[in-house]
């Protein structure tokens, strides 16, 4: 990761935390192998752009030796497609996937400006963290002694 998307990513992560809000993944897997196919990894916090930097991953984790690269976005970052999918779309090597397949989908990918595939049964967006609001709301010892929050009796 270069200074500029690490910067990207700290704003990104106080937005968040500024406006109370989490990352929240919904919806299904509607196994259509779309997350197999031309998909950029992003391996030790770093996207990957180069052969040698894939060689790297591969040796730190030999089940990424899986995947092909199939070209490149017009970011520069490495495009794959994974060499264990089937004709019906589905993992023939399912038990042994890696974690980031595992892990798919992650809010990490959110959180690096990413997309999920056209497709996808999944759906991201952010919404209030409802527990840090309660959090936040029982810590206000003014709202209590105002009577906004029963004091049990």
């Amino acid at each position: 990761m270069n200074f500029f998307e690490y910067l990207e990513l700290q704003y990104r992560k106080w937005r968040l935390k500024r406006k109370r809000q989490n990352v929240v993944i919904r919806g299904n897997c509607k196994l259509c192998g779309s997350c197999c196919r031309s998909i950029c990894l992003h391996v030790g916090g770093k996207w990957l752009k180069t052969k040698k930097h894939f060689s790297k991953a591969i040796d730190e984790d030999e089940k990424l030796s899986r995947f092909e690269i199939c070209g490149k976005t017009e970011e520069g970052y490495l495009k794959f497609s994974c060499t264990s999918l089937n004709k019906n779309g589905t993992c023939d090597d399912y038990e042994n996937r890696p974690r980031l397949c595992r892990s798919f989908p992650n809010p990490s990918i959110f959180m690096q400006f990413g997309e999920l595939p056209a497709g996808c049964g999944f759906r991201m967006s952010t919404e209030i963290d409802f527990e840090k609001v309660l959090h936040d709301a029982m810590d206000d010892q003014d709202s209590i002694k105002s009577g906004h929050i029963p004091n049990g009796k």
